[in-house]
């Protein structure tokens, strides 16, 4: 793993437990706690967080992992007018409505863009933004490169009802054949992408994430990168604005290690 945050709490907690003894011990405790919210990817809903939510909580965290409205356990809201805006909001909302701050926003993959959307309307909330094997959006960008329907059947086949888009079989996500189990479970709940979500552009007015403390986190264990890809991921390993780490598995980091997971969004959240 690469790492190029200083663990700076870490000592400022050791400084202070050394001059006041155990209640400083108690505060740096108290003080790790965080509210994190986790945005899952493209045909995904919330319930693919289920392993690393319930190791978070374990750890005293407090954890929301909603379903982006059409997917998962939100399915029954589908609709051809949903599109990157409604997902935005979906985020942005659950923020206000619960009054959360200091937040660590997570997106995985489809999910980084909807992140970036909430960071650029709600910095003020967000305390750190992970960008779990991410798209990380520019102003202007669409998901789908070439932004029209036409490229989406190209790359998904017929879309469903003219709008939804089905995810390429095989179904795995990076997740191994031998993880039979876990596999099974994706493929249930899987539930197919709405198009307008691929094909607004996003609006980024102040920057989307620039500003907050932020982290990039690769998944590592896929084939080789194109130039471009390889282009692309080295402006987060050289930009002092990110942190960069590694995890040594397939995109869906979240169902092949869960725990490592995990634990890697509660450290960088600490800046270590």
């Amino acid at each position: 793993m690469i790492s190029r945050r200083i663990a700076a709490q870490g000592a400022v907690a050791l400084a202070l437990g050394s001059v006041l003894g155990t209640p400083a011990k108690s505060s740096a405790i108290e003080h790790s706690k965080k509210t994190f919210v986790l945005v899952h990817g493209a045909w995904h809903g919330g319930w693919c967080w289920k392993m690393v939510r319930e190791h978070l909580q374990n750890k005293g965290h407090r954890v929301f992992t909603p379903s982006l409205t059409g997917l998962g356990d939100r399915q029954h809201l589908i609709s051809p007018e949903i599109n990157l805006d409604t997902h935005i909001a979906d985020i942005a909302n659950l923020m206000i409505w619960e009054d959360l701050e200091n937040i660590v926003l997570v997106g995985h993959s489809y999910g980084g863009v909807i992140i970036s959307g909430v960071c650029d309307a709600h910095k003020d909330r967000v305390a750190h933004a992970i960008f779990l094997d991410a798209t990380v959006p520019n102003d202007g960008d669409t998901v789908l490169r070439g932004g029209t329907k036409k490229i989406a059947e190209k790359n998904f086949g017929p879309l469903e009802d003219g709008y939804l888009a089905h995810a390429r079989e095989p179904i795995s996500f990076g997740v191994p054949d031998h993880m039979a189990g876990e596999l099974a479970w994706l493929r249930k709940n899987v539930t197919p992408q709405p198009l307008g979500t691929w094909l607004q552009p996003i609006s980024l007015l102040n920057g989307g994430s620039d500003g907050i403390d932020r982290t990039f986190i690769y998944c590592s264990d896929k084939p080789p990168l194109s130039q471009t890809q390889e282009t692309r991921l080295q402006v987060f390993r050289d930009d002092p604005t990110w942190g960069y780490e590694e995890l040594p598995c397939g995109h869906d980091s979240m169902i092949i290690l869960p725990i490592e997971t995990a634990q890697m969004f509660a450290r960088v959240s600490e800046g270590g």
